[in-house]
């Protein structure tokens, strides 16, 4: 398990549900990311920034865009700067 969905999980529960941890957003739009690779580069990027909006609630969604992408994979970085530009 991450680092961050470990310290999520110690959180106690009303903290745990109230926001996501920008460790686990990352780590789900990397796993989104990674999924859809075998697309290729440009239909991934567009696929994971697809998924993102269509089942993101907007507020991890804001969350992840607010946040630095130095973590993200490089096809999940690229959905992101295509969402910053929509």
């Amino acid at each position: 398990m991450p680092a961050g969905l470990k310290r999520a999980a110690g959180l106690p529960r009303n903290q745990r549900n109230s926001a996501m941890n920008i460790a686990q957003l990352t780590y789900m739009a990397n796993q989104i990311a990674r999924n859809l690779a075998a697309q290729g580069a440009d239909k991934a990027v567009a696929a994971t920034a697809q998924h993102i909006t269509d089942f993101w609630d907007p507020r991890m969604t804001a969350q992840l865009l607010a946040a630095s992408d130095a973590a993200l994979d490089p096809i999940a970085r690229a959905a992101l700067v295509r969402l910053r530009k929509a």
